[in-house]
């Protein structure tokens, strides 16, 4: 019997009850009972600006796409796979020897070649780890991360040895009361993905009872015991807080979750920290936390205690993104900021009303840094070279905007890498030879530009596209950006310099509920909905995009709609999806194509 637990150093994962193996040509799938849903690998479809491609095999790079989808990996991510040759039989999950490489998303993270922390795969560039694994010992240098293991012991085929470029504690970690307790690793080289190396996403639902979740590692399966060889798993119960804190005397935290049993025996132990806390969906696995700290291993009413993932989604996405390379990573083709000087993050923006005159007042919007967001673009006349909407550049010869911004063959001219409308240092002007509009009223037009944008520069870059069975939810960063003159924000947004604002998520049943007896009749399921400051009427401009990301890249999932006319907080903000309309673009820029 496995007794897995956390008291200085952590790493499990969990179970789901009886499982079975499904044999297929190549592999075996797990599949839980409760489900008929066979977990297993999955093709992903990349659009290039004009060739469909399947994506054949495991080992895509997923950065390499001009197009590419929201989930950058999609179909593979927090998927099991394993070898039929390999047990095959039935199996009770409840503290044991797992399948040889059924959890690739876990690595172990080594110190001086020695076996220290375990840590999860969330991006191929990315680890995602406990902070207290380098509290004494925090020099990249001495780091390596083993991806692909399932017998530290042994020489494997599926291995996977990339050395650490930088390590990312949380900068509110604390090491009295374990809150914040996480890190992020920036690896030297990327991993390859395939069946044994894959990543995992964020949980983003409640980690509440009854859900069971799994811990895996290689910590002692006893309390003061040598270390295992092979991958170990056990399945754990979430516990509510409220009676964790009553075996912990109120030191857990609303940022951590436990999981265990309240009568011991199944646990994270010692050299297991850092490690996931797995649950399954129905369809995936999601990192519900990271092993983080306890008392003893396994015992009575000391379950094992985690950081939740779900509640540091936001310094997980900033990390990424300020992790990357200085300048655009030399193989993104869509989706990369550059990385400046300049540090003035987006904060959330919200509407309240003066207590002096009842007006509506917008607060969080600040000026964004220069070349920040290099796929904006400025939608100006030739008659007098004003700002008329925002546009945003998807591919070297198109631009994507909303239908009910003015745009004329010859007459519109769309300027890229502006920042400041009237001080443009480096930019480049090019006339819309051509426009598509989404018929029915979808709200969206395409603009063919006379010459391609010069892309690669600081200035100009696109940004990425999401599949049309991407689900945006919390685990996004979303953020609007644009132009203009805001009668909420006068005193703090020069109309004139690109501004940027964070926005939360609506959800559609509320949005509704929200518009009803006003244009309810206009809200249709291709509109995502968002908090009411990023209407024009707050923000100011009447084409500002929706740029959400995660794990460093940004994609556009809208383009403004409609909104209240006066910035009414009670009033969502909406925008046009694009992953509802993605096929059209493909159509658009495909028949183009063809027909040149």
């Amino acid at each position: 019997m496995l007794t897995l637990a956390c008291v200085v150093l952590h790493t499990l994962m969990v179970l789901h009850g009886v499982w079975w193996v499904e044999s297929t040509n190549q592999t075996a799938t797990l599949e839980p009972p409760s489900t008929n849903t066979t977990v297993g690998i999955n093709s992903t479809t990349a659009y290039d600006g004009g060739n469909n491609t399947s994506d054949g095999g495991d080992n895509t790079d997923h950065e390499n796409v001009a197009i590419q989808g929201a989930s950058r990996y999609q179909g593979i991510s927090g998927q099991r796979c394993f070898n039929k040759e390999t047990e095959i039989e039935t199996r009770i999950i409840g503290g044991q020897e797992a399948w040889a490489h059924s959890w690739p998303w876990q690595v172990s993270l080594t110190f001086a070649k020695m076996p220290a922390c375990g840590g999860a795969i969330i991006g191929d560039r990315h680890i995602i780890t406990a902070a207290h694994c380098f509290k004494r010992y925090n020099k990249a240098k001495f780091w390596e991360v083993l991806a692909g293991k399932h017998d530290l012991g042994l020489r494997e085929a599926s291995e996977q040895r990339v050395r650490v470029a930088k390590i990312m504690s949380h900068e509110g970690y604390n090491t009295k009361t374990k809150k914040n307790d996480l890190a992020i690793l920036r690896l030297r080289t990327k991993l390859t993905f395939n069946q044994h190396v894959r990543p995992i996403d964020i949980w983003m639902k409640p980690l509440e009872p009854p859900l069971q979740c799994t811990i895996t590692g290689w910590g002692s399966t006893r309390e003061n015991a040598p270390r295992v060889h092979r991958l170990q798993e056990v399945n754990v119960s979430c516990i509510s807080n409220r009676a964790c804190n009553s075996f912990y005397r109120g030191k857990v935290k609303p940022t951590m979750v436990c999981a265990g049993n309240a009568k011991g025996g199944v646990d994270a132990c010692q050299g297991d920290s850092g490690g996931p806390l797995s649950c399954f969906t129905g369809t995936e696995y999601q990192l519900g936390g990271v092993v983080s700290w306890g008392v003893g291993c396994g015992r009575p009413k000391r379950p094992g205690v985690y950081t939740k993932a779900q509640d540091h989604v936001e310094w997980i996405n900033e990390k990424l993104v300020d992790a990357s390379d200085a300048g655009f990573d030399s193989e993104a083709t869509c989706g990369k900021v550059q990385r400046t000087r300049c540090r003035v993050q987006p904060s959330l923006a919200e509407l309240t009303l003066s207590q002096e005159d009842g007006r509506v007042q917008l607060g969080g919007v600040t000026a964004a840094c220069k070349n920040s967001w290099p796929w904006q673009v400025s939608l100006q006349t030739t008659e007098d070279g004003v700002n008329d909407c925002s546009g945003t550049l998807i591919h070297k010869d198109w631009v994507l905007a909303s239908s009910h911004c003015d745009t004329r063959p010859g007459w519109t001219v769309v300027v890229l890498g502006g920042h400041d409308l009237y001080d443009m240092t480096v930019f480049q002007s090019v006339m819309v030879d051509e426009v598509f509009r989404l018929p029915e009223e979808g709200g969206l037009s395409l603009l063919r530009l006379s010459s391609s944008a010069r892309i690669g520069s600081a200035a100009i870059f696109p940004v990425c596209m999401p599949d049309d069975a991407t689900q945006l939810d919390d685990s996004w960063s979303c953020v609007t950006t644009g132009w203009g003159k805001s009668t909420a924000a006068e005193d703090s947004v020069n109309a004139d310099i690109l501004h940027q604002a964070k926005l939360s998520l609506v959800d559609q049943a509320a949005c509704r509920r929200s518009w009803a007896g006003h244009r309810l009749d206009r809200l249709k399921d291709t509109h995502l909905c968002t908090n009411s400051a990023g209407s024009a009427s707050c923000m100011g401009d009447r084409g500002a995009p929706l740029f959400c990301q995660k794990n460093g890249i940004y994609f556009l999932f809208g383009l403004f709609s409609f909104g209240s006319r006066r910035c009414d907080p009670d009033k969502p903000a909406v925008f046009s999806s694009i992953s509802a309309h993605r096929q059209w673009i493909q159509n658009v820029i495909r028949n183009y194509k063809r027909n040149i």
